[in-house]
């Protein structure tokens, strides 16, 4: 009986030592968001497709309307869980819009790229080409904002190596 024990006892030990070097499950949870801005609790697509703003007039009521486009997929639940942030290459003259100094005159498009940034349905980059050429260091954009080196070529690399497609 006691040899039966320690068979069993020793048994015990192998299987835990097998669940030991099993990695847990990943449980994902999605914080519930408050407000006007509660997103639905039904996803309508499971894809990992990348998305880019197209930004065609360089003018800030362009940014503003492709933002408001991102919150509308966003609220109707177009977004699946794991897809990548929309991308937002910004590059021209519409990039005045993040500088710190403009946050008075641009306010409510920073604070909605800010919100959208923060729910990780957009990543707004900036082209550090134009932020130069506009007389302004990387240093004077806003935190939530990447840059880029040149935003042509980030939309080009997108499109042509990341597949992703305009929204």
């Amino acid at each position: 009986m006691l040899r039966s024990l320690a068979i069993l006892f020793a048994g015990l030990l192998l299987f835990s030592a097998v669940l030991a070097e099993v990695p847990p499950t990943r449980f994902e949870v999605k914080p519930k968001h408050l407000g006007s801005f509660e997103a639905p609790g039904v996803v309508v697509a499971e894809l990992e497709q990348g998305y880019l703003a197209r930004i065609d007039l360089n003018s800030p009521s362009d940014v503003e309307s492709a933002l408001l486009r991102a919150e509308s997929w966003f609220r109707s639940g177009k977004l699946a869980s794991g897809q990548p942030p929309l991308a937002f290459v910004i590059h021209g003259p519409e990039v005045a819009i993040f500088f710190r100094e403009n946050y008075e005159k641009y306010r409510p498009i920073v604070d909605l790229a800010a919100k959208l940034s923060a729910f990780e349905v957009v990543n707004v980059r900036v082209c550090e080409t134009s932020t130069s050429d506009l007389g302004h260091a990387v240093g004077h954009l806003q935190p939530f904002v990447d840059t880029v080196p040149f935003g042509p070529a980030e939309i080009e690399r997108l499109v042509n190596e990341e597949k992703y497609l305009y929204f």
